[in-house]
């Protein structure tokens, strides 16, 4: 098993991306292209980050950040693909909140931000998404088109490596996911933990969001390259809930990240799922 130091060196070079934001109802609100660069500045001891956005017609802005080994985790954790998860380890009512989740697959990447905006009623709303993708060398397109509902009707199984906020050490599982026209049903296991989310379809006219109904509502946001979010459209309070986004490449194979949270709105771990659909008989 990697160490999360090593984890991290999976993502080290230059990405060449834009940084996409939606609308909840999946609009896009602007586009802006990014390049990021990770570098160990000492082997095995500390690393630098440096962000530039230009946003079309304006002036770059550059962020930059150091940190040490073993790594910043539990704030970020690192999967031995690279894939990584970061956010909010409580959501509270009033209070800012947000998670940013990337998958990885050899020189490409897609990363995904999804914030949330307080209310006076003391519940969350989503406020938007932003998707990142990004190679590792300039120019460099993605294959894969528009998502569609379509692309992940049906049955799925696969693999599932989870990552305990305690930091206890990693878990290995399975998760199974099923999507029809009148509803969706997940079911991930590592360990002695179980997590479930049982929705229903509500009937809509967007061929961008997919508007689902449970003890939460969700929506499945349908994005470029591939990509998706299931994400509540508004958090409440004494409520379990889950983020997650997901990758369905060209060669139909995909892959999941989620964040749970429990009924206090606290992050208990993060799965990284691979799977694939199961042929009908």
């Amino acid at each position: 098993m990697l160490s999360q130091w090593q984890c991290i060196q999976q993502n080290i070079g230059t990405w060449y991306g834009s940084f996409t934001q939606f609308s909840p109802d999946g609009e896009q609100v602007k586009d802006t292209p990014s390049v990021l660069t990770l570098e160990e500045t000492e082997p095995d001891k500390t690393m630098q980050l440096t962000l530039k956005r230009t946003p079309p017609g304006g002036e770059t802005n550059v962020t930059k950040r150091s940190f040490s080994a073993p790594g910043p985790a539990p704030y970020v954790y690192f999967f031995e693909s690279g894939a990584f998860t970061q956010g909010s380890a409580q959501w509270t009512a009033f209070a800012q909140f947000g998670a940013e989740m990337c998958l990885t697959v050899g020189d490409r990447r897609a990363r995904f931000v999804i914030m949330y905006e307080s209310s006076v009623s003391g519940s969350a709303q989503l406020k938007y998404v932003v998707l990142i993708r990004e190679t590792q060398t300039e120019d460099a397109q993605f294959g894969e088109s528009m998502m569609t509902p379509a692309q992940i009707q049906g049955s799925w199984k696969g693999t599932l490596s989870a990552l305990h906020a305690t930091m206890a050490p990693a878990t290995t599982g399975s998760s199974q996911w099923e999507l029809d026209q009148d509803s969706l049903s997940c079911r991930d296991e590592a360990g002695e933990n179980t997590q479930k989310l049982q929705l229903s379809l509500e009937q809509n006219d967007s061929d961008k969001v997919v508007l689902l109904k449970g003890e939460l509502d969700y929506r499945l946001m349908t994005l470029p390259n591939g990509t998706y979010c299931l994400v509540p459209s508004e958090i409440e309070q004494a409520t379990e809930f889950r983020i997650e986004v997901g990758w369905l490449r060209e060669d139909g194979e995909r892959s999941r990240l989620i964040r749970y949270y429990d009924s206090r709105g606290v992050w208990t771990s993060s799965a990284l799922i691979e799977d694939s659909r199961i042929d009908e008989a």
